[in-house]
């Protein structure tokens, strides 16, 4: 027979489990997952050419594997933000992993769409074409501030100053400055 503790400690596991794997569900049909291939991080790292002055900020960061490869080489200021809960987890963890007690590095639970870009000084995105188009506005204005954009994959349409560049899986990297 069970008593009220136990009890208690079983319910509280299985509402977590639920709540995880509810989560689970929502990211799996609801969030569109798009991560830049391992393989041409450091090709596009080394055409962003960081320094230490850097903010760079990750739109729909995921689990932050682009933003810790850029710290690690460049140690520059670094914001990631997604709505995933999940990716969000796995992005810090990741990071508390590697750069214990960093204040560096920020992963935030925030709508990429409302995000202020002041602060910023360059923008990664790997984003599908509608969210380019709904960006597109805000992106303007930051390159008209001096910003720089890199977005794999998809370009900002109508956009002016665009470079395309093939990396070496022979997709392009759009790059605004």
């Amino acid at each position: 027979m069970l008593n009220g503790i136990t009890l208690g400690i079983v319910m509280i596991f299985i509402l977590l489990l639920g709540g995880f794997l509810l989560t689970l569900l929502i990211n799996a049909f609801l969030i569109p997952l798009f991560r830049t291939p391992k393989e041409v991080l450091d090709e596009i790292i080394d055409m962003m050419e960081l320094s230490k002055k850097d903010h760079l900020v990750d739109l729909g960061s995921g689990d932050g594997r682009l933003l810790l490869k850029v710290y690690r080489n460049s140690m520059c200021k670094c914001t990631g933000y997604d709505i995933s809960p999940i990716m969000l987890i796995i992005a810090q963890t990741k990071m508390y992993l590697q750069f214990p007690f960093n204040k560096d590095i920020l992963f935030k639970p925030e709508d990429i769409y409302s995000v202020d870009l002041k602060e910023f000084t360059k923008i990664y995105c790997y984003l599908d074409q509608g969210s380019m188009r709904i960006l597109k506005d805000k992106f303007e204005e930051f390159v008209k501030r001096g910003g720089q954009i890199y977005s794999y994959r998809y370009n900002i349409e109508n956009m002016p100053k665009e470079e395309k560049v093939i990396l070496k899986n022979e997709v392009p990297l759009y790059i605004y400055k």
